[in-house]
Formats: C-alpha cells, structure tokens, sequence
C-alpha cells in the first residue's frame, strides 16, 4: 500500500509556567495514497494540532511524522512544495489586494512562473465561480468568496497532498457545496492525489 501519511508515536505537548496541555498523546496514523480521509473531533480535541505538524508549522515533541514519505522534521524544505493547506474562516495576505493579484502574489511566493501562475489562476477562477470579483478588493469579500479564494490558493501549485482544517465552516450551504465540489473535482482528475479534513461535523467527513 502506498502510503501519503504516517504518524508513530505522535506527541505534542503544550507547556505554560503553569500548566501542561497534551493536544496529542501517542498518535499513529496511516493514510493511503488517493484516499479522503476525514479526522473527526470536537474542538480542542487536537485536530488543527495534528495538521499543523504534518504540514511543517509545529514541531512534534516527540515521535515521528512522514508526509509523502518525507520526515516533516527533518526534510521540510522539500515537503513544503509537495503539500498545500487550507483552513477555514482564514483572513490569509493583504484585504487592500484585489482578488486576481492576491492569488498571483502567492503564486510568486510558491515559486510558480508568472505565465503559468495567470493560466492557473484564471481557471479556477472560472471553476469556482469568482471570474467576476476578479478584481474586486479582498477586503470587499464576503466569506463564502474569501474562502472559495483560499481554497484556490491552496490548489494553485497542485500539490500531491491538500490539507483542509475545516473548510466550510462558517459558509453557506451554497458556498460550502461549491468547496465540496471542487475538491471531489480536484481529486477526480489525479488519483494519486490525496485530501486530509479535519471537522467536527460528521456529515463532513463524505465531502
């Protein structure tokens, strides 16, 4: 089995002064390559700790992690172009930016080559519905777009792994359907590619 994800041992440790907070307490984990796999949990349960490691943010404090067979400690640099991560209800860049050259200025962060970039951005644009506030400001947005947006961002460089810290919270049902469909869409067109959600609704889980 081809394994996109795997945790041994995963354990993460928050510690104050005055007080000791394990968010994670012995984690493992695998996830096939092409698979959803959703990570179910009430808030405060650890979830947004687990990806922020897997996606090279936090630190474990102890055990191993391996996304796309990489050790996320130690080969970071390499991961970081292979994965992509989008959280729900994030305010992400510069709300004076409109839309179109926000998405751009991430893409040059990405690395990707400015003609590339455009052809990109512009077709998802189109898939998700937002050609039209193109060149609207950021800040103008409301938070069905904005996340459209975001999940555009975190699509944009393709990469083989998408992490979605409960994407549709906070959207409609309308808008939060269209992120559903995009992301089957997305997967469908490469089964080699894989999504890790995190929700605490269960309904989530099928997205």
């Amino acid at each position: 089995m081809d394994i996109a994800v795997e945790t041994r041992a995963l354990r993460r440790v928050y510690r104050s002064r005055s007080q000791e907070v394990v968010a994670l307490d012995g984690v493992d984990l695998r996830v096939a390559r092409g698979l959803r796999y959703g990570v179910l949990g009430p808030n405060g349960a650890g979830k947004t700790t687990l990806i922020k490691i897997l996606v090279t943010l936090l630190l474990p404090s102890s055990g191993e992690a391996y996304v796309d067979g990489l050790d996320v400690v130690h080969q970071f640099r390499e991961l970081r172009h292979r994965i992509a991560m989008v959280s729900g209800g994030e305010n992400v860049g510069f709300g004076m930016l409109k839309v179109k050259e926000q998405l751009w200025m991430f893409s040059q962060f990405y690395g990707m080559p400015s003609a590339a970039a455009r052809r990109r951005i512009d077709e998802l644009l189109e898939r998700l519905g937002l050609t039209e506030a193109s060149n609207r400001l950021v800040s103008a947005l409301s938070s069905g777009m904005r996340q459209k947006m975001n999940l555009i961002r975190g699509l944009m460089t393709d990469p083989r792994i998408l992490f979605l810290d409960e994407p549709t919270v906070a959207l409609d049902v309308s808008a939060a359907r269209d992120v559903r469909d995009e992301v089957r869409r997305w997967m469908g067109e490469d089964p080699t590619r894989t999504v890790i959600l995190t929700t605490h609704y269960l309904s989530l889980i099928h997205i």
